[in-house]
């Protein structure tokens, strides 16, 4: 255990001191306990003890809460738990509370990826104590494929959908990752992302089952469902237990992004990434120019980012990781202080042009090969604040201390994004703190500091709409925009009432 010092957190941002005993953000009756079930255990540790002295009982010092084993199986947390009063970081209201949500981020990180059989993190079958995850198993989560069908046609929880190219290939412990643009073109469409064995970068979006419920029972899974729909879309929230009444999960989505591993060249690096027996589905036109068609790929996970909706955080909660050998940083570059490989950064490559989007053409072939020579040469941009990165530096090395010998001491939590005012009267998006945040191969080309073009993740979902005309807001998450018509067919919009708005009531454009 070690005391911390008093920091100063340079966000440029304004928080309430008493933001917590707040109400929340003013939303629409509780949510059905068919879509938001009570939770038997919801992880409520902190991030903090409190020392007494048995000499001056009113004198208290707070040191960090120890990173031991037993966190490794205490469950997922529910909701936030952090301190804005007092701290590991004295009266600095906003660096106890980075710190409360950034290990909150790894206490879900380590519930989520822990085995789908119920085993603790690390103690899998595979090198490296690796099994599939929590977020794997089609009991837990949904791919987004499974989801917004191709016929719009409704989905349901407990079907597993194999497309028919893929069947001959099909076995026990296989994913099905279906190929469209969101798959391998990142946000703002700014191009693929392309590993040092010129295969392509692949992503993914899956939900749990009170995300996946709201929206088969509002109808929300085809453009008609959408038009149809008149009431404002507010996913249900996480909430820890409270006296009597339990706790609940919430809606829950993870982002998760891949990068393509030989099993005889990679062989070295399969003890070092979570892996996947992948069946990549490629629909065809005008999903895709290719296919229809399958192929199986071996899958090593480089990004995995979380966004959960909670009390008090209605813009919801933002969580990062990445492997450790994806990228180096920009220090890391100017002091040459490199490692021998990474996946998508090349040190012998002096001339290579930075952080660069790809040239065209960029829809993958079967091969899932990109076309020319071109490798993306990525370097990881300073964009959040020193001290920020000096708490999460802390963090990670205490939570890879306890997972080392496992695959899982080879992420690293990049930071946490909350809202640091709910809700502000002036900003909707809940006054982001940290004000940016980049996932190197979720966010590669959006890096940096530039208002409404740099990576925020509750900027950029503030903007999230549906389908419905005219637009409107659809709580954070751009996932009801893949929604597909119904029977393939689309007919004129219906008369909406709804105004064309943003979740922050700003006129928006059309959907990205």
């Amino acid at each position: 255990m070690r005391n911390r010092q008093t920091l100063a957190i340079g966000f440029a941002v304004v928080l309430a001191a008493d933001m917590f005993a707040r109400s929340t953000w003013a939303q629409a009756p509780t949510t059905a306990d068919k879509i938001n079930p009570p939770v038997a255990n919801c992880n409520m540790t902190k991030d903090f003890v409190v020392i007494s002295n048995p000499s001056d009982p009113a004198h208290q010092t707070f040191q960090s809460q120890p990173v031991t084993a037993a966190l490794l199986k205490s469950g997922q947390p529910c909701h936030q738990v952090a301190d804005n009063k007092s701290g590991l970081f004295g009266d600095n209201g906003l660096a106890n509370l980075q710190h409360g949500f950034d290990f909150y981020s790894w206490l879900t990180f380590v519930a989520l990826n822990s085995p789908a059989d119920g085993k603790i993190i690390g103690k899998g079958l595979r090198p490296g104590g690796d099994a599939q995850t929590m977020w794997e198993s089609l009991k837990n989560y949904r791919p987004l494929a499974d989801v917004m069908l191709a016929d719009g046609s409704k989905p349901t929880w407990g079907t597993r959908n194999v497309p028919p190219p893929c069947k001959k290939l099909d076995g026990p412990g296989k994913i099905v990752l279906q190929v469209g643009e969101a798959s391998w073109n990142q946000p703002f469409k700014t191009g693929p992302l392309i590993d040092q064995d010129s295969n392509y970068a692949l992503f993914d979006i899956l939900m749990n089952k009170p995300m996946f419920d709201f929206i088969v029972q509002n109808g929300l899974y085809s453009k008609q469902g959408q038009e149809r729909f008149d009431n404002d879309i507010i996913f249900p929230s996480g909430e820890n237990p409270k006296g009597a009444t339990p706790g609940k999960m919430g809606a829950v989505m993870v982002k998760v992004s891949w990068r393509i591993l030989d099993a005889a060249k990679d062989k070295d690096l399969m003890s070092k990434f979570h892996t996947a027996d992948a069946l990549v589905f490629f629909p065809g036109p005008p999903a895709t120019k290719a296919g229809p068609a399958c192929v199986e790929k071996k899958l090593g996970l480089i990004g995995f980012h979380v966004g959960h909706k909670t009390l008090f955080a209605p813009q919801w909660v933002w969580t990062s990781f990445e492997h450790v050998n994806n990228v180096p940083t920009e220090a890391d570059v100017a002091a040459g202080t490199l490692l021998d490989r990474y996946s998508f950064f090349d040190k012998n490559c002096k001339d290579c042009s930075r952080n660069v989007t790809p040239p065209d053409p960029w829809d993958p072939p079967t091969s899932l090969k990109f076309h020319s020579e071109h490798r993306s040469q990525v370097v990881r941009t300073k964009i959040l604040p020193g001290p920020v990165v000096s708490e999460v530096q802390d963090l990670n090395r205490d939570f890879r201390a306890v997972l080392k010998g496992t695959v899982w001491e080879n992420y690293e939590l990049l930071t946490t994004q909350w809202p640091s005012d709910h809700a502000s009267k002036t900003d909707c998006n809940g006054a982001p703190a940290p004000t940016y945040m980049a996932n190197t191969t979720l966010e590669t080309y959006s890096q940096g500091r530039v208002p409404l073009a740099s990576s925020s993740c509750m900027s950029c979902h503030g903007n999230a709409t549906t389908q419905h005309v005219p637009a409107t807001p659809s709580d954070f998450t751009f996932i009801l925009e893949k929604a597909q018509c119904e029977n393939g067919k689309c007919g004129p919009p219906a008369a909406g009432k709804q105004s064309a708005k943003s979740n922050c009531g700003f006129a928006v454009t059309a959907p990205r």
